[in-house]
């Protein structure tokens, strides 16, 4: 699914840039070579941020709790 329309950005996208350290709107648009256009995707992009940072985090911390 697109995410930002102006500059065809996908889902997909978004995650893999933030799985490679974007941790914002501005760094999600920086690693893509893009610049935003109109802001109508800035709610969406800042929500995938913080999921797909929480769920990365999650990854990292259950196995060490399931060691313990």
């Amino acid at each position: 699914m697109y995410v930002c329309i102006c500059n065809a950005i996908n889902c997909k996208t978004v995650r893999r840039t933030v799985e490679d350290g974007a941790s914002s709107i501005a760094s999600v648009f920086k690693a893509c070579g893009k610049t935003p256009q109109c802001g109508r995707c800035f709610t969406t992009i800042r929500e995938m941020v913080g999921e797909t940072k929480a769920a990365n985090c999650d990854a990292h911390i259950t196995p060490a709790i399931a060691a313990e």
